[in-house]
């Protein structure tokens, strides 16, 4: 694969096509080049031997930036997944074929990365695309293993008699990792408390402190 495909796969893998529209490799290579550029004239009116480390880090700042942004999105699209596996779930034990229940997973959907994506999936199904291609194509968009989980299930859910089961732990694995992520930013939340918590007594030992020197200073100049 040559550089720039392996350049388009990451743009849409992590979400670069969704978050700016119309970006090209050689625009986000002008965007690494220029963000290398600026750092590093920062860095030389910083001091002129940070210049080099300065504009490689620059360089590689929107690569970072994007990483960064698909896994908040991927956390942000924990809730919207649980609820698309739950939705294929109940209408396959139904009988209700995967690709029919496609359009309500999408109307559903809060989150809009997922949404978009998932519209042009339905899209494509409606149209001349098998649903391999259909779902090859919405896989490419993420960067994501539920998501990946969620196309292999598409894919099999056509022949094989599993789908339920497999949808049914998907469901239950996602809530296990949603748990653990909430009782994570929950004992993330306390720590912050008790740090505030811990600065604010610091600071009200340090006026008591000041105050006591301040008066214990004017009674001996007395």
């Amino acid at each position: 694969m040559k550089v720039k495909d392996k350049i388009v796969v990451f743009l849409r893998k992590y979400g670069a096509e969704y978050m700016f529209p119309g970006i090209t490799p050689y625009r986000f290579l002008f965007a690494m080049l220029l963000s290398g550029i600026i750092c590093g004239a920062i860095g030389y009116m910083i001091n002129m031997y940070i210049c080099i480390m300065a504009m490689v880090s620059g360089a590689f700042a929107p690569i970072l930036i994007i990483v960064i942004s698909n896994n908040s999105d991927n956390e942000a699209m924990m809730s919207d997944i649980e609820s698309i596996y739950d939705i294929l779930r109940i209408q396959a034990r139904a009988g209700i074929f995967v690709q029919d229940s496609l359009m309500d997973c999408y109307m559903m959907t809060a989150n809009k990365r997922l949404k978009s994506a998932l519209m042009e999936l339905c899209n494509k199904i409606s149209t001349k695309c098998t649903m391999e291609e259909a779902v090859s194509e919405f896989n490419n968009k993420f960067s994501n293993r539920h998501i990946d989980v969620l196309c292999i299930v598409l894919n099999q859910s056509q022949t094989s008699g599993k789908t339920v089961q497999i949808l049914s732990d998907m469901s239950e694995q996602i809530r296990q990792v949603r748990h653990a992520h909430s009782l994570k930013e929950k004992a993330r939340l306390e720590r912050r408390i008790e740090v505030v918590e811990l600065l604010i007594f610091i600071g009200v030992i340090a006026i008591g402190i000041y105050s006591m020197g301040t008066e214990i200073a004017r009674m001996l100049n007395d």
